[in-house]
């Protein structure tokens, strides 16, 4: 028995022994006193700290985890028991443990009451949380400044005052240079509390409103903050259907305020009545720059009133009067004006009635005008004697730099003769030709690629047609207008095949020539995607002696011709991307010389 007592009190020497090593080594690495909080060091990513604590005749240390700092820092400490030594009033662990419980069971249901609820998103982006306010969130970003919260201040006690809903969208931009509010229900009275938001707004550069169904009393609610707002410049209040007293209404205010140079009512159901508006409009803007007048109703009577108006404007650069009912007096009227107009650098006059009548008008205007540099003539009445007659301007003038007249009537031929006076003539100065939907032949293309060998010149057509009536549409991967002996020898090169490679597959008997027939069959044999009509233009193409056969002199000139064909292409494709670059950066220090 005492044999056991004297082997268990060793071992708990030996085990306090290991104990008190492991508390001296820490000691010893603490640069504190033994009875106060020691900080440790530690490498991870977890903060720990340690306290040492007396526990009857023994001390022990404990380790805390980041997560317990944290919430023993939250814990208001007893300035009473925090004087007093650990070691000199031990206090019972099962009492300490049972106030430290219920400190925290009173801490946590706090703490949780300060944290922001976390916002989830589902599958479809839509976020769950984000129509709930959260409470450490103000109305107001805490990120603007004064003048910017004054300005949604104002907006949201003025919505509230008339009755409206906040439009969030107005709200977030209402501090930046562009207002882009397009296609939303704001109303009159939205659009009257947007109005008061922007009289001292110093901000805002240009407002889009188009489609917001403003009418009239919306334009009048625009035309009286423009009264004392002098920052906005470009303004754009298309498609709101504004009317007469509408337009009249921005018309006055143009009269005071000259800092507008930009203006779109386009779709504002405008008839020709409502040219006299506008006319006063162009006398009286000296500072606008661009109008655009689309998709109203303007027919003979509004278009000489507007022709009159333009004749004696010079300071109008861009002008759009597109989709109306332009068509007799009043088309000749609008482009009669280019004759004495010396400001209009693009004109667009296309979805109109402009047939061969307007266009002889239009031919002498272009043939006095140096200063309109785009015309866009899409979608009219273009026959051959209004293409004639455009053709003679065109012939003679020196100015127009870009033409458009896709969605007229032009065939294949007529297409050829305006690229052929373009190239032969020696004062047109057209860079830009849109063809768009008109098909164009295989000498169109040859004409374009000579002009583009020595000046800058794009073009857009639709498809090339072969001279034998074929149009350009794909089968199985082959295009009918490329040519038949390009595509074998490109196949050929793209699979590392040799001529010799292809003669001794066609050439059954050894002869190093095979027949018409013998040609086709192999090709069929390959699987080469070419139909019987494909096949036979191909053979006629390789047999150049006519004999019928294909022999292996034959194959070697035409790739000879493929590689010689190919190379003077890459040639060409480099030569028109550097002109193309050299242009833009000319038209690029031109644009930036006339703005200086």
């Amino acid at each position: 028995m005492g044999n056991k007592l004297m082997a268990m009190k060793a071992a708990q020497q030996q085990l306090d022994g290991r104990e008190l090593d492991d508390i001296g080594n820490q000691d010893a690495n603490s640069k504190h006193d033994e009875n106060q909080n020691v900080p440790v060091q530690n490498t991870s990513d977890t903060k720990r700290e340690t306290q040492t604590v007396q526990i009857g005749n023994r001390s022990a240390s404990l380790f805390l985890s980041s997560a317990s700092i944290n919430l023993s820092k939250a814990i208001p400490k007893d300035t009473n028991n925090a004087k007093q030594s650990p070691s000199t009033t031990p206090a019972p662990i099962s009492r300490q443990t049972t106030k430290t419980k219920r400190e925290k069971s009173r801490l946590i249901p706090d703490e949780m009451l300060q944290i922001r609820p976390k916002r989830e998103f589902t599958f479809t982006g839509y976020d769950i949380m984000a129509d709930v306010a959260s409470p450490e969130c103000s109305d107001d970003d805490e990120d603007d400044d004064d003048d910017t919260r004054q300005i949604k201040s104002t907006y949201r006690n003025t919505c509230k005052m008339l009755g409206v809903t906040p439009a969030s969208s107005f709200k977030n931009q209402v501090a930046t240079p562009v207002i882009t509010m397009r296609s939303h229900p704001t109303g009159p009275a939205g659009v009257r509390a947007m109005a008061i938001a922007l009289v001292d707004n110093q901000v805002v550069t240009s407002l889009d409103l188009e489609d917001n169904g403003l009418f009239t009393d919306g334009a009048k609610y625009i035309a009286e903050m423009l009264h004392k707002n002098r920052t906005i410049i470009d303004l754009n209040i298309a498609e709101n259907l504004i009317g007469t007293e509408g337009v009249r209404a921005i018309a006055d205010v143009l009269h005071v305020n000259h800092k507008i140079t930009s203006l779109d009512i386009s779709g504002s159901g405008l008839v020709d009545t409502d040219a006299l508006v506008l006319a006063d409009i162009l006398q009286n803007a000296p500072c606008l720059r661009e109008l655009f007048l689309s998709h109203n109703k303007f027919c003979g009577e509004g278009g000489m009133i507007l022709g009159s108006a333009i004749a004696l404007n010079d300071t109008l650069r861009i002008l759009d009067l597109s989709w109306n009912h332009l068509r007799g007096k009043g088309a000749m009227a609008i482009v009669a004006a280019l004759q004495k107009n010396i400001g209009l650098r693009k004109l667009d006059i296309s979805w109109n009635g402009y047939g061969k009548d307007e266009c002889f008008i239009l031919s002498h205007a272009l043939q006095e005008n140096t200063t309109l540099k785009e015309l866009d003539i899409s979608n009219n009445r273009l026959n051959k004697e209004a293409i004639k007659h455009l053709l003679d301007g065109i012939q003679n003038g020196d100015g127009l730099e870009t033409l458009r007249i896709r969605g007229n009537p032009v065939s294949p031929e007529l297409a050829l003769a305006i690229i052929k006076v373009i190239q032969e003539s020696e004062n047109c100065r057209i860079q830009q030709l849109d063809m768009g939907d008109i098909d164009v032949n295989e000498d169109f293309v040859s004409v374009v690629d000579d002009i583009t060998m020595y000046r800058p010149f794009e073009v857009l057509y639709s498809n090339v047609l072969k001279h034998g009536g074929l149009q350009k549409r794909e089968v199985e991967g082959i295009d009918y207008n490329v040519n038949m002996v390009d595509e074998l020898f490109k196949y050929m090169h793209e699979n590392n095949y040799r001529v010799i490679d292809l003669m001794k597959w066609l050439d059954k008997d050894g002869s190093m020539s095979v027949s018409r027939d013998e040609f086709k069959q192999g090709m069929k044999t390959a699987q080469f995607p070419l139909t019987e009509f494909q096949l036979d233009k191909m053979v006629d193409e390789l047999d150049m002696d006519g004999d019928g056969e294909v022999d292996f002199s034959e194959l070697l000139a035409g790739e000879r011709i493929f590689r010689r064909r190919m190379r003077r292409r890459l040639e060409r494709e480099k030569a028109n991307a550097k002109r193309r670059a050299e242009f833009k950066r000319t038209k690029v220090l031109l644009t930036i010389g006339e703005h200086s």
